[in-house]
């Protein structure tokens, strides 16, 4: 917490914040920042996710312009929206809620919220799906060829999007319900933690979304406030299980890579990563993905 300390008086001229750990997910720690009357939220990620790291700034730095809280990056005293030699941001704390997406009307708010974000990146028919996504669902990839159930589930997600041309936007790819937060007093709803930001197939955001909420009949009322802002048409939706096969895939790749390297950051112990892994391997069953 020093290296914080010290890095916040240093890049954002802030001599006398107080920190409180937030804990942090599976790819960075967070702390609670106060300075005086103003409160923000530091995070840190490891030097290998600093990349994907500035590029989230850069896209909750645009969203926020375009009017969707975002929990924005606060610029350096020299304009830097991260300081990669630490993988330190200072974000707008946004305060609220954190949904968990139990009830019908969570799922609206987060259906409408993530609606609003596709359609302020400009929605629009992209290139195929087979750039998308190429450095997680790749047999390269370290821990993949571990588990030969997996390599399958590549292949398939691989054979049946690759040819797809369909509606790309910013992604957040990883739409947890505790990423949005609704504050009961303005009624607005935001969605923070934009590390894994990206361009991509705006039904990658929502299978992501589905596969946290336990499938399409239990996030009907997300699908229906989504459907509702006109982002996707009918011939894209009818496309959403193969997306929910490819999320599940990219699920089982990530956890495969943090068990082959050890990675405890966020979680206790490696039986955690065996547990994401497993759960996404149930998760292809349910659709009909066969492993040997």
């Amino acid at each position: 917490m020093t290296d914080v300390v010290e890095a916040l008086c240093r890049f954002w001229g802030l001599p006398s914040a107080e920190l409180k750990p937030l804990g942090g997910g599976m790819n960075s720690e967070t702390w609670l920042v106060e300075d005086g009357r103003t409160t923000y939220v530091a995070k840190q990620v490891p030097s290998s996710q600093i990349a994907d790291f500035i590029a989230g700034c850069e896209a909750a730095a645009t969203l926020a312009d375009c009017g969707i809280v975002t929990g924005r990056p606060v610029p350096t005293i020299d304009g830097r929206l991260a300081v990669s030699d630490h993988g330190l941001a200072l974000l707008e704390h946004v305060p609220g809620l954190e949904l968990d997406g139990e009830t019908d009307q969570e799922q609206r708010w987060m259906g409408s919220t993530l609606a609003r974000v596709h359609l302020a990146g400009h929605p629009a028919p992209g290139a195929n799906a087979s750039t998308f996504m190429s450095d997680w669902l790749s047999p390269q990839l370290p821990g993949v060829r571990a588990h030969p159930w997996l390599l399958q589930a590549i292949e398939a997600v691989r054979a049946e999007t690759d040819p797809l041309t369909l509606t790309w936007s910013m992604l957040h790819t990883d739409p947890t319900p505790e990423a949005f937060v609704h504050e009961e007093r303005t009624g607005v709803t935001g969605l923070i933690d934009w590390a894994g930001a990206r361009h991509g197939p705006v039904l990658y955001d929502v299978a992501s979304a589905v596969m946290y909420l336990g499938g399409p009949g239990d996030a009907s009322a997300f699908l229906d406030a989504y459907g509702q802002h006109g982002v996707l048409g009918p011939d894209e939706l009818v496309l959403l299980d193969s997306f929910r096969i490819f999320r599940w895939a990219v699920q089982g790749a990530y956890f495969a890579w943090r068990l082959a390297g050890n990675n405890l950051v966020g979680i206790d112990d490696q039986l955690e990563n065996q547990s994401g892994l497993d759960r996404a391997r149930g998760g292809l069953e349910g659709l009909g993905i066969t492993q040997p």
